[in-house]
């Protein structure tokens, strides 16, 4: 789980680092990125991936490996991770390849 200090919740942030942030591209997800002291995360799972239980199973997952990305100091500023409609699929190694890919990323450019 997330510490509260971790995690993007309003709507205006959202828009804000999805409009604004570096963009990485992967097979499941888009990550979007802006700099800034500390680490925040935010994802966003569309109703094409699923059902409730799928698009909840998602977020869980990606929290979970969040926050050991953040424990290990690889991942900082606003991020958020919006999943694709084809992600249904995605077990939890597809998701933290995906992840890793953008950190990848964020840190080549």
């Amino acid at each position: 789980m997330l510490a509260r200090r971790n995690r993007i919740v309003e709507a205006d942030d959202f828009r804000r680092v999805v409009r604004r942030g570096e963009k990485v591209v992967t097979a499941g997800l888009v990550g979007y990125r802006i700099p800034s002291d500390g680490c925040r995360i935010g994802i966003i799972v569309t109703a094409k991936s699923g059902n409730a239980v799928v698009r909840n199973t998602i977020r869980r997952r990606t929290r979970a490996i969040t926050n050991s990305f953040i424990a290990n100091g690889e991942l900082s500023g606003d991020v958020v991770f919006r999943f694709r409609g084809e992600t249904e699929q995605l077990d939890f190694a597809a998701i933290e390849n995906g992840i890793q890919q953008c950190v990848d990323g964020w840190r080549s450019a």
